[in-house]
């Protein structure tokens, strides 16, 4: 199962939305790929990872330690640093479509990502407003696809508090095709202050209905992970994280029948 974490905006806590996920589901046994397709980079920081990523070592012709793997119980998390140089990337993937070879070089290091073990889960870190026609998606996308046809693949949208920002997550998730498709994993509310989660339940109920999500999730702000410079093992996971990761086992187990 592919997760995408998508929002309109940055600063939302997309990343950090990525990162616990990705721990909760490695937490409850299972084996994840978290590719990091953000031009920042932040969960690959985090995760240790400090070269070039996977596109920009590639085009430079220089090696680089793309990817790192990260037990946590008895399962576990690859992060993968797909990009996170910024945006070099576009120069980057133009070399990729003048020089096939160098195409080539680098799907090789991405499939060889993809097949060094089974994941179960694949979660995906996006940059803001991303559509699936742009270069800094197809590509990755139509490689991952062969080889894992048979995984679905969601997406699950990530808005701070304010109402304009909710209100453009649901237009983005309506202009890409998630609501027509029926592709909305859930949505998240994030940095709410404390003590007003309550108040965002009716506006989240409706927001659900608008986009049909499968389920919504209310983050309250939270200091620790704001004020985080520690390891991705050190990292906090939020309970309402760990419940979301179990609907999303849920979600999974349904699809597959088992």
């Amino acid at each position: 199962m592919r997760v995408s974490i998508l929002s309109s905006k940055g600063g939302v806590g997309k990343s950090t939305v990525a990162i616990s996920l990705s721990k909760a589901l490695a937490m409850m046994g299972f084996s994840v790929l978290l590719i990091d397709r953000d031009l920042v980079g932040y969960a690959s920081y985090v995760a240790g990872i400090k070269g070039p990523g996977m596109i920009a070592s590639v085009s430079d012709g220089v090696e680089s330690t793309v990817y790192k793997e990260i037990s946590l119980g008895n399962g576990s998390v690859t992060v993968l640093k797909y990009f996170g140089d910024g945006p070099r990337y576009k120069i980057d993937i133009d070399k990729f479509h003048k020089d096939r070879k160098l195409g080539e070089k680098g799907w090789e290091i991405y499939r060889k990502v993809l097949t060094m073990k089974k994941f179960s889960f694949v979660v995906v870190d996006n940059a803001q407003l991303v559509r699936p026609e742009d270069d800094i998606v197809k590509h990755e996308l139509e490689k991952f696809i062969e080889i894992y046809p048979e995984f679905p693949i969601w997406q699950l949208f990530v808005s701070d508090s304010l109402t304009r920002t909710i209100e453009d997550n649901v237009s983005y998730a309506e202009s890409i095709g998630s609501v027509r498709d029926g592709t909305v994993l859930g949505f998240i509310i994030n940095m709410i202050r404390p003590g007003e989660v309550e108040k965002f339940r009716g506006v989240l109920d409706n927001v659900l209905k608008r986009v049909k999500a499968k389920f919504g999730v209310l983050l309250p702000f939270s200091e620790d992970i704001f004020q985080f410079t520690g390891t991705f093992e050190e990292f906090p996971v939020l309970q309402e994280i760990k419940d979301l990761a179990s609907k999303v086992v849920e979600v999974k187990t349904m699809a597959s029948g088992s």
